[in-house]
């Protein structure tokens, strides 16, 4: 296995959702199965390859909320909250790790958490262990 395809997240609304991680991330999504009321997910390219998908199902949505955390890499951090706060995303919290990086934690509505931070290395992997 060489590549992460998707990172599949279940969400109790999805227009919510989808408003939530367009003002995150920057931009909407790039995909949608049954656009408008009936809508069951949405696509949001991360990277060239990678997906973040966002999936309407109330019951899974409340069940699994907060279990998985998103880390998106900020080359600039500061730089990055304060674009997250032109855009209307705050409450977050601003941490320094054990291993001295500063991160900023924040959970989207359905308590899945999402971190900012440093891009992972190899380094800080072995470092973690």
């Amino acid at each position: 296995m060489r590549l992460v395809s998707a990172v599949h997240l279940y969400v109790t609304d999805l227009d919510r959702a989808i408003d939530f991680y367009s003002r995150l991330l920057g931009r909407g999504p790039q995909a949608a199965y049954d656009e408008g009321p009936t809508a069951h997910s949405a696509f949001f390219a991360l990277e060239e390859r990678t997906y973040l998908v966002l999936t309407w199902d109330p019951e899974r949505g409340r069940e699994v909320g907060g279990s998985v955390r998103l880390e998106l890499a900020a080359e600039d951090l500061e730089q990055e909250l304060e674009r997250l706060r032109e855009r209307g995303i705050e409450g977050g919290t601003l941490t320094r790790t054990r291993f001295g990086t500063d991160v900023y934690d924040l959970t989207d509505p359905d308590g899945h958490l999402i971190r900012f931070g440093p891009a992972w290395t190899l380094h800080a992997i072995e470092g973690a262990v």
